[in-house]
């Protein structure tokens, strides 16, 4: 199966909830989403590596869920709600990095004398909120989010969240109140300095 089909597969059957159809159609006739890459030199930093890149924090997400509620990676036994929940922040959590990677001119690159240094994308938005804020602005013009959704989207930067930088309160009130945070802050780590290295070293 290959990735698009796998997230229409976990979103079709894992989010039930209202407007969920709306949200995959802007994803997919108004976004990039499913073609561009997560970063512009690291990790997913080819095209279809955002899409790569939140299949791999579902699938760590989920495994995390899994293993604090039945002491095992894999199960098919996580109730419906949470099924969804997971489906939701692995999937969407980086969403807004959709229409912001642009390839790199290397014609320009050259005239500057930048080709050995220069990344393969360029980071250029058109909607500079912040990360986890933007997500959360984009995902809800489409379809609501529980409380406990909300602030792990928000803070799944964590520590190098740049508002975490200055004033750290907010974070660490935000991972007392909701396991997802730090739940989707372990994933997200993970998918992206094991998973997609790994995948990148084969």
């Amino acid at each position: 199966m290959d990735r698009k089909a796998e997230f229409l597969k976990i979103w079709t059957e894992r989010v039930q909830r209202d407007y969920a159809d709306a949200l995959l159609a802007w994803l997919e006739r108004e976004t990039d989403f499913f073609e561009a890459p997560a970063s512009t030199r690291h990790h997913g930093a080819h095209p279809g590596g955002l899409l790569e890149h939140s299949l791999n924090v579902y699938h760590r997400l989920r495994a995390i869920v899994c293993v604090e509620t039945y002491g095992a990676t894999t199960s098919d036994l996580l109730a419906e709600d949470v099924e969804e929940t997971v489906a939701i922040l692995g999937l969407l959590h980086d969403v807004c990095k959709v229409g912001v990677y642009h390839k790199t001119d290397i014609f320009k690159a050259a005239l500057e004398g930048k080709l050995d240094t220069m990344a393969p994308y360029e980071f250029r938005d058109p909607l500079p909120l912040g990360h986890g804020e933007k997500s959360l602005y984009l995902i809800q013009r489409h379809m609501d989010l529980e409380p406990e959704e909300a602030l792990a989207i928000r803070w799944h930067m964590g520590a190098y969240d740049n508002a975490a930088k200055g004033d750290g309160r907010a974070l660490s009130a935000a991972m007392a109140a909701s396991p997802w945070v730090w739940r989707l802050q372990q994933a997200d780590m993970c998918a992206a300095w094991v998973d997609e290295r790994e995948a990148a070293e084969e």
